[in-house]
């Protein structure tokens, strides 16, 4: 099926046309396109084998059948997928890849209307490389090396270096538009300024002119709001709460009760303001789910903290000062690092008189005569004034967008904001274990970056195969079982890959090949993809 959608979206031809096998020695056996393609399929088989190892699967595959063209897994070896990715590189692989997703877009008939912005991690097994000491200086229009370095993981390795990967996905198909890979200590709000750049060639790709950008808190700055609002783009973008105090101040004044239904578990309201220069309207939903969630999660986050300024204490309390001033300064110190979360109760300071060693003095010395030193008498205690307000204000948040003119339904902000699981959806597929590309073994910094850029092209093709199968069962009405064997008008692709995972081959002596026992369902999920699956099956 894979290999059926590749074929009749053009993307081998696509490839070949944009970057020309240039080679003609006898081991040159493939294209590019060619190349590209059996990685791609290699990618979304859950093979549990790197893409850097395509090689080994192909082994024990009918490749003229999947393909339609001449295979000898002798020619497909690591220098013939080196010198791919080597040309990849120096086209452009930005460039390269959304010509190659907006293609499979036009095929699939689809026009953009609103699309999610997000990045991700991978983490490398391998030495750091560094190129620029500061990011900014990374030329990002053309081909480049970037930094794999240690940042902020998000995939629980911090131990190692990394690599940072932007996305502008398509929300209703969940096909990939844009992708770059970035340092590994890229900051997202800046990142984001670049991405944001690339918007307007979208607007080609629409019926009206009109794109929604949809993105978490981290596009929710002040220059990014800006930006987009003199570049003309219309953002839906959760507003960042703990970055500014705009926000903060907002969900404070309110309460739950001044909010309307929206469903069961979310109450809101819009409001018009004027943030950052720009007219907005913000929706404040009131969340049960967050409510409940918050409540345990800061108590605990409290008495973690408390469990921590008590150690603190008493290892201050062991110590001693010469001088007043000291320790009070001490006590200073200590306030400012004290995590608001807890309060000082009591902060004291104790002179004591310096003991000395020896015999008791018959004649008792005199006040000016004696020695002191001073010590703490600290305690602390859960601030439950400030945990209210934290347990408040994390039930709310607020979805912001510029587009003022448009008369919103709370409900409808809400959903336009909540598809950016669309893109977080693509990134866990990236990183599935029998994928296997959440982790890169190459060295080669080139290589790598367009490593990236065929695991996307892979996510392209998979979104685009569900998509087509989910329109056309919606569109001819036709229902499909479950995993509980129940019948839906909804089936994932993933689904529909382990049910092909065994059938037998019959072939006849003259090539000629037979698909045999496949199911019903087998048969249905062909038809409706179309002539080129079925043919692929030997069904025609």
């Amino acid at each position: 099926m894979v290999g059926a959608f590749i074929k009749e979206s053009g993307i081998i031809e696509t490839i070949d046309e944009m970057i020309p096998k240039t080679s003609n020695n006898n081991s040159a056996h493939f294209t590019h396109g060619q190349v590209v393609a059996l990685m791609v399929i290699n990618g979304i088989g859950y093979t549990s084998r790197p893409l850097y190892m395509t090689h080994q699967y192909f082994k024990k595959k009918d490749v003229e059948t999947i393909l339609g063209f001449e295979f000898n897994p002798e020619w497909f070896n690591d220098d013939v997928i080196g010198r791919t990715l080597d040309a990849l590189f120096e086209y452009g692989l930005t460039p390269l890849f959304s010509e190659l997703s907006f293609n499979v877009m036009e095929f699939l008939g689809r026009k953009v209307g609103s699309v999610n912005i997000d990045s991700t991690s991978f983490h490398f097994h391998g030495a750091e490389q560094k190129y620029y000491n500061d990011n900014n200086m990374v030329p990002y229009d053309i081909p480049h090396k970037i930094n794999i370095t240690r940042g902020y993981s998000r995939d629980a390795h911090p131990e190692l270096v990394q690599i940072m990967e932007q996305m502008i996905m398509d929300n209703p198909t969940g096909i990939p538009l844009f992708m770059e890979p970035e340092c590994g200590n890229s900051n997202d709000s800046k990142a984001f300024q670049r991405m944001v750049k690339v918007f307007d060639s979208f607007k080609e790709y629409t019926d009206d002119g009109y794109v929604y950008l949809c993105g978490d808190s981290a596009l929710y700055t002040s220059d990014n709001v800006k930006m987009m609002q003199d570049s003309g783009i219309k953002f839906v973008t959760r507003a960042a709460d703990g970055k500014l105090k705009s926000v903060q101040n907002f969900i404070a004044e309110h309460r739950d009760d001044e909010l309307d239904a929206i469903d069961e578990v979310n109450k809101g309201r819009i409001y018009s303001v004027h943030d950052c220069d720009v007219n907005q309207k913000w929706l404040l939903v009131y969340s049960k789910a967050a409510e409940s969630r918050n409540e345990h999660s800061v108590e605990r986050f409290a008495e973690n903290e408390l469990k921590k300024q008590n150690k603190r204490i008493a290892e201050l309390q062991k110590a001693y000062y010469s001088c007043e001033p000291d320790a009070d300064k001490e006590i200073q110190k200590f306030k400012k690092k004290c995590n608001s979360y807890c309060k000082v109760v009591k902060a004291e300071i104790i002179k004591e008189e310096i003991p000395k060693k020896g015999r008791k003095p018959k004649v008792a010395k005199l006040d000016e005569e004696k020695q002191y030193r001073y010590k703490l008498d600290i305690e602390v205690a859960i601030d439950e004034d400030y945990c209210s307000m934290v347990k408040h204000n994390r039930s709310f948040f607020v979805v912001a967008t510029n587009d003022v003119d448009r008369e919103w339904e709370p409900g409808e902000l809400l959903k336009q904001y909540k598809s950016q699981c669309r893109v977080e959806r693509g990134f866990r597929f990236l990183k599935d274990p029998e994928f296997f590309a959440d982790s890169i073994f190459l060295s080669k910094n080139e290589r790598i970056q367009s490593l990236f850029t065929i695991m996307t092209l892979s996510l392209v093709v998979f979104s685009g195969l569900e998509w087509k199968l989910q329109n056309e069962m919606k569109v001819t009405e036709t229902k499909l079982k479950n995993q509980l064997g129940k019948p839906v008008d909804k089936i994932s692709l993933r689904f529909v890959f382990q049910q092909f995972e065994e059938f037998m081959i019959i072939v006849y002596e003259d090539g000629h090949r037979i698909f045999d026992r496949l199911t019903e369902q087998q048969n249905k999920i062909l038809k409706l993809l179309g002539q080129e699956y079925l043919t692929a099956y030997g069904i025609i």
